[in-house]
């Protein structure tokens, strides 16, 4: 490269001269780096594409098919020491380290303290079931604790709308990454208790796990732990976890699962409700039927009973004729009785006269008098 001040120079032709540069240096070849991994993704080719980093620093990485293959797995938070060369990804302008070889040399740092803080919390009770709150069916108003811009805040506000049309979402803007996020999370976590909502969400996309580092301070969690309100998490991807998806009342596995659980689908409601109204109807129907047919068992009971009373009735009436067809005096003077009187006062008995009595006997065809002479 020309060392003349005027040469105004193409970015290609700049980035070209770093890479030559970076590449022909005889250490930064063939080195060998130790760092905590992060950002790692295992890519569909076969590469392998992640970040090592200290507390000062990172640097990304590339480690190819070939090499990958033959590979230890890895995963983040490990402690590696990865050896290769620098070289310079021109479309992007940025330097990588090529990875030849890889090997553990423990954990990192920050999944140390994610590790030790889990156990902590957990020895405490604050993962146990039993602190759960319940997540309401029905829910009326939702707030959602997320930043305000980026696909999170759009996945969970569409799905929503989208799946409860009447429902009141309350957003409250946050700060989910870096210095100022546990604050920021903090603070919202208690304008919250103040909204009193039916039901919290709080989300963010993925990332690495400093990027999610916010959802794994103490504050926060024990903040968590300690609403009134029941939360739903839903922080970065389904293979993401933090403390926070521990300590929460549902984990779910990303923003827009968050809002799934957080929600019924309006038109599953709609639907339960004319099954219950279905269900109603014919049990109402059942209840009238039936109280119907017991309508009908009582008038026939009764119908039946006045029947048999009617019949008895004229049965005794019947024995009551014949008993005074039995006793009518006219028929037994026709048959050739006769009747005694003393006094006005029917005979039975020969001891109620005396001699000299006067009588009267009656016939059919006529009355008779007479003195008693003799009683015998």
């Amino acid at each position: 490269m020309s060392e003349n001040q005027q040469n105004v120079y193409a970015v290609s032709e700049v980035t070209h001269y770093i890479k030559h540069v970076l590449e022909g240096d005889h250490i930064l070849t063939n080195v060998e780096v130790s760092g905590e991994i992060s950002n790692l993704t295992y890519h569909g080719s076969g590469h392998v594409y992640f970040s090592i980093k200290d507390a000062a620093a990172q640097l990304s990485c590339v480690m190819f098919r070939t090499y990958a293959q033959q590979a230890i797995r890895l995963k983040t938070g490990d402690q590696v020491i990865v050896g290769g060369g620098i070289s310079v990804y021109a479309p992007r302008g940025n330097y990588q380290l090529m990875v030849r070889s890889v090997r553990k040399a423990g954990v990192g740092g920050l999944f140390q303290q994610f590790l030790a803080l889990k156990e902590k919390l957990q020895k405490e009770g604050l993962f146990d079931k039993s602190h759960k709150k319940s997540i309401p069916l029905f829910p009326k108003r939702v707030a959602v604790l997320t930043s305000p811009t980026g696909a999170a805040v759009r996945d969970i506000m569409q799905t929503l709308l989208r799946r409860y049309p009447h429902l009141e979402v309350i957003l409250l803007p946050t700060v989910v990454q870096g210095e100022k996020g546990a604050e920021s999370i903090l603070h919202n976590l208690k304008e919250a208790e103040r909204l009193a909502p039916d039901l919290l969400i709080l989300g963010r996309g993925g990332g690495s796990i400093e990027d999610l580092w916010n959802f794994n301070e103490e504050a926060v969690v024990r903040a968590i732990f300690e609403s009134s309100i029941p939360i739903i998490t839903g922080i970065g991807h389904e293979t993401d976890f933090t403390i926070a998806d521990f300590v929460a009342d549902l984990r779910a596995s990303t923003p827009t699962a968050a809002a799934e659980h957080a929600v019924p689908e309006s038109a599953a409601v709609f639907q339960l409700l004319a099954d219950y109204q279905q269900k109603m109807e014919q049990s109402l129907q059942y209840f009238v039927d039936f109280k119907r047919q017991i309508l009908d068992d009582y008038s026939n009971r009764l119908r039946l009973g006045i029947a048999q009373n009617l019949r008895d009735k004229r049965h005794q009436l019947a024995l009551l004729d014949a008993k005074l067809q039995a006793s009518d005096m006219t028929q037994l003077l026709e048959q050739g009785y006769t009747l005694s009187l003393h006094k006005g006062k029917i005979l039975r008995s020969s001891k109620q006269l005396e001699r000299g009595d006067a009588i009267e006997t009656i016939f059919t065809d006529g009355r008779t008098k007479s003195i008693i002479d003799e009683i015998e």
